[in-house]
């Protein structure tokens, strides 16, 4: 039997795809699958491990700190600065080699990485698009607090394929940049970063039923941004995963299941899903569920399950089920995670996350404050306990 607690510990290390405790992890929940019986496929794929360090602007004799963006270029040089805060400044005005600092409502929210293949909304498309085309030398964006997760500043830019040197900080610096800049006419910006190859992969165990009516996927990201435990987001996820990989083995359901610990939800290639979805086409296998688990069990919440696609009979089904458990309530819909690529293609999804997840589980994602003391595991059994019934019951 896993230990829901040992488990959650082992997980809840800040684990990035590519570096060496991801792949210690990965090897750890192999062997737990094969130790229950279950049939493992490994997908590898190439990715970026990223390093960075003390990264500043410096102004005349002043130094003022910043943060490299993830997946940045290295970038150490001088040039005349130039400020934008809006999209339409950014179509009309002249970049080529400039410093560039965006801030106001140009720099209000993250930007998709280039090219990202599940949603890359056209805004997105054209900023970045137009950046890559002016050539500014380096970019530095002034944030504050992010929509989506507990980061202040947040990173405008978190992409490895972008070809421009970026850096963030918080939009409180702006006027004393502005101050500086008055009797300085070129600036000096060192973005301490750097990307190394590495390689990693993406587990599927899955369980086989002989008369199958499709295939239901479970699926939880395991992975961490940088700098964090990601204990909320998403070791709590991964250990409901294990769990039901554990109490489902001798369950008998009318499905083919497939668990899935997504390995690159926080990576800006998303690699591992890539991988998964590839896999899948070339099975032909029919999904009839997707259910995905993604920062539940926060301290003094219940855990939200959300539909999407559902026929109104499975729906009613689901919503019954609900209601018979004390520490489970229905949820709305929210479209950022794993569940999406599937939900956009018209496929049933249900979503597990936090009951509070948009006003108050979020503050603690993507910082070094997620640790073990924002979740309670108490509620861990009552969320696989309650996704068992509804696996039992999906038709």
């Amino acid at each position: 039997m896993i230990s829901n607690l040992d488990f959650l510990q082992r997980v809840a290390i800040e684990r990035p795809v590519g570096t060496q405790k991801n792949a210690m992890l990965i090897n750890y929940i192999e062997e737990l699958f094969i130790n229950e019986g279950y049939t493992v496929t490994s997908l590898p794929f190439d990715c970026n491990v990223w390093k960075c360090g003390e990264s500043v602007i410096r102004i005349g004799t002043v130094k003022l700190s910043i943060y490299a963006s993830p997946f940045s270029k290295y970038f150490n040089g001088t040039g005349n600065v130039l400020f934008i805060s809006s999209l339409e400044e950014l179509r009309e005005k002249y970049l080529k080699d400039k410093i560039l600092i965006i801030y106001g409502s140009l720099a209000q929210s993250a930007l998709q990485p280039k090219d990202f293949p599940f949603y890359y909304p056209d805004e997105h498309k054209e900023i970045i698009t137009l950046l890559e085309r002016k050539k500014p030398k380096a970019i530095v964006s002034l944030t504050g607090k992010s929509q989506f997760n507990g980061m202040n500043p947040f990173p405008m830019f978190e992409d490895g394929n972008l070809l421009i040197p970026t850096a963030y900080a918080s939009n409180s610096l702006l006027p004393r940049i502005l101050e500086l800049i008055e009797n300085e006419s070129t600036i000096h910006l060192k973005i301490n970063s750097k990307n190394k190859h590495s390689e990693s992969k993406q587990l599927v165990a899955f369980k086989k039923n002989k008369n199958s009516l499709g295939k239901i996927v479970i699926c939880a990201h395991m992975d961490s941004k940088y700098n964090t435990a990601g204990t909320l987001d998403n070791a709590t996820g991964v250990t409901v995963l294990m769990k039901l990989m554990e109490s489902l083995k001798s369950v008998a359901t009318s499905f083919d299941i497939d668990f899935v610990p997504f390995n690159s939800e926080e990576y800006f290639g998303v690699n591992g899903q890539l991988k998964y979805l590839d896999y899948i086409t070339q099975q032909k296998s029919e999904i009839k569920l997707v259910i995905n688990i993604d920062s539940p069990c926060h301290k003094n919440s219940k855990t939200a399950i959300s539909y999407y696609n559902l026929k109104k009979n499975t729906i009613s089904i689901i919503d019954n089920i609900i209601q018979n458990h004390e520490y489970i309530e229905k949820g709305n819909e929210w479209f950022a995670g794993d569940h999406c690529v599937f939900a956009f293609n018209k496929i049933p999804c249900i979503a597990v996350t936090s009951s509070d997840f948009y006003d108050g589980a979020l503050e603690y994602t993507h910082t070094p404050l997620d640790t073990m003391n924002t979740i309670d595991y108490e509620l861990i059994l009552p969320t696989v306990s309650v996704l068992i019934e509804i696996i039992k019951n999906f038709k």
